[in-house]
């Protein structure tokens, strides 16, 4: 699959975070809003799941944002472990001091919950959260590139998956149909089931790219690896497959 070989040659997420903290102050700038656009949103979800109130979710990620630009996480790296966990690590220790200031304060009530200091026991659900908001983030980019890939090629691809997808009883003429009235030109049960297995291929293959971007290493071990944790790998088994056969083949 012609699409699995740039995947070797990805910039991995770990080297945009060390250009984050260079000292040409244009490449660190450029790398700080690229990292942030990038998982920006998979933070605000976390913090929006685990604090269930905006205003307090946008003043840690606020936080989050200033300390991240302001370059005090430069010593991170690979060698203490993968971005995702160093990322929900940091956000842990923000809403543990988010709780206690409200505590010390006298002020345990906001928005009708009540709130205590996390107990450290609270990490293991803490990161369980955080896998989620990751994973429903990288999901949300595979879709986001697939929708791109059909503006920019004209391929249907985006519009059959999600339509497969919302409807997943659909038979293959049903499916021809509904997708030939949004095309507005008519399609044969042949041709929608192509595009059909065309479109799983491809968006297997995006949502290995999202999250190989995420990684130090583009190896297919690692990826497999992260997949598996994010409970993803059931998505895009046999384009991994054909990953690591290319990587073994060069």
């Amino acid at each position: 699959m012609e699409e699995l070989e740039r995947l070797s040659q990805i910039e991995t997420l770990w080297s945009m975070v060390r250009n984050a903290h260079q000292s040409d102050e244009e490449i660190a700038r450029d790398a700080q809003r690229q990292l942030l656009q990038k998982y920006g949103s998979a933070i605000q979800r976390y913090l929006n799941a685990k604090l269930r109130d905006p205003a307090a979710a946008d003043d840690i990620y606020q936080d989050f944002a200033v300390k991240f630009v302001r370059g005090d996480f430069h010593k991170a790296s690979p060698e203490v472990g993968r971005f995702r966990t160093f990322i929900r690590s940091v956000l842990y220790r923000q809403i543990a001091d988010f709780y206690r200031k409200k505590k010390r304060r006298g002020d345990v009530q906001l928005d009708g919950q009540v709130f205590e200091p996390l107990a450290d026991a609270d990490e293991d659900s803490s990161d369980e959260q955080f896998a989620e908001a990751w994973r429903d983030e990288m999901l949300k980019k595979a879709w986001d590139s697939l929708y791109e890939l059909e503006t920019q090629s004209g391929k249907p691809w985006y519009s059959v998956l999600q339509l497969r997808v919302r409807n997943p009883q659909l038979r293959s003429n049903d499916l021809a149909r509904q997708i030939g009235e949004q095309l507005g030109k008519p399609i044969s049960s042949a041709n929608v089931r192509v595009l059909l297995h065309r479109a799983r291929e491809k968006f297997s293959v995006l949502l290995i790219e999202s999250i190989s971007n995420s990684l130090e290493s583009n190896s297919a071990d690692a990826i497999e690896e992260e997949l598996a944790e994010l409970k993803l790998l059931e998505y895009c088994q046999a384009a991994l497959d054909q990953y690591r056969q290319q990587l073994n083949e060069n």
